[in-house]
């Protein structure tokens, strides 16, 4: 079944979780809509953090922000010290991945604003963006959210840690796997990068590239 709809996720979750009940609108007035509402955006986002699902991830020129002055003594409003330039993360962005040349960056808050801290000029951020339609997800990461609202539920309405947990574990086998497959993807990808990224600065000559940790897993002691 194509999964195409909030709703759908919230009913499959409750369906795992083992309620009777299903929902028709978000908005209805029932416990199960409360607390699917309450917990589904925070899922959504931890799942869409914890692996690099191809489907969220876009790339962008992140705006600059400062710049240091080499000349001068260093300034509070300039990057990090050990850093040339800081840019803005992109509005829509969960978590940065990496930078156009591999190099290793510094995520952190700038002026009130999440910013990446880095030697890369004009940089080209890869990054994990917060993909709302669920009908773009495929069906591993539906099925990781599906599990992970279930798990984050099943306490408040059934009252069942040992199901709780278990729904996690599925949640999280989803995110692993997504890591192993995009890890296998890479090994070969990186071998030869097309000349038409590399002509929009994407360095190859690198051995060591960084890339920023994903997100953490479903905790289970925060469900159980």
């Amino acid at each position: 079944m194509a999964i195409s709809s909030e709703v759908q996720v919230y009913n499959l979750a409750l369906n795992a979780v083992g309620t009777r009940s299903n929902i028709s609108s978000p908005t209805e007035q029932s416990r199960e809509a409360e607390v699917c509402n309450l917990w589904y955006s925070p899922v959504r986002d931890q799942i869409l953090s914890a692996a690099p699902w191809p489907e969220a991830t876009k790339i962008a020129y992140p705006a600059l922000l400062a710049e240091a002055d080499d000349e001068a003594a260093w300034l509070e409003t300039e990057p990090r010290l050990g850093y040339q330039y800081v840019y803005a993360m992109p509005s829509d962005a969960l978590r940065p991945r990496y930078m156009s040349d591999f190099s290793r960056f510094l995520f952190s808050n700038y002026d009130g604003q999440r910013a990446l801290h880095s030697n890369t000029e004009d940089a080209i951020l890869a990054y994990t963006s917060r993909l709302e339609n669920v009908a773009l997800w495929d069906s591993e990461l539906q099925m990781a959210v599906v599990y992970g609202l279930a798990a984050n539920i099943c306490m408040p309405l059934t009252g069942k840690p040992s199901r709780a947990k278990m729904l996690a574990e599925k949640a999280n086998e989803l995110i692993i796997n997504a890591r192993v497959a995009a890890a296998n993807a890479n090994n070969e990808s990186y071998e030869s990068i097309p000349d038409w990224i590399v002509a929009r600065g994407f360095n190859t000559a690198s051995a060591q590239r960084y890339f920023h940790p994903y997100g953490s897993l479903l905790s289970l002691t925060s469900v159980g």
